[in-house]
């Protein structure tokens, strides 16, 4: 699995709903973070097919956290600073393969 993809795969920040899809396909496919998606959408529970989704716009990178890793080893790498972590992704709460936007 990649580490870093790019943000910048859907110009237009939309995205119609396909069947069989899941917030983690559509996540992955355009790089975005599933909590912004979440939380743009006011989501509870993934929409279906159809469903027109607004996306992010293109905020940096997304970075899959691997095994190991803390919120401090993650800010470091990245540069960032645990507010500025906290305020790109909605928390600071980290798990292996959450995906989290982080800076360029």
């Amino acid at each position: 699995m990649r580490e870093l993809c790019s943000a910048d795969q859907n110009p237009l920040g939309l995205h119609v709903v396909e069947e069989g899809e899941t917030l983690v396909s559509l996540c992955e496919k355009y790089c975005v973070s599933e909590h912004e998606v979440i939380r743009l959408n006011g989501l509870h529970a993934f929409p279906p097919p159809g469903t027109v989704l607004l996306l992010p716009p293109p905020a940096g990178k997304v970075y899959v956290v691997q095994p190991g890793e803390t919120l401090s080893s993650v800010c470091k790498k990245f540069d960032m600073s645990e507010e500025e972590f906290a305020a790109r992704n909605g928390d600071t709460f980290l798990y292996p393969m959450r995906r989290v936007l982080v800076k360029e």
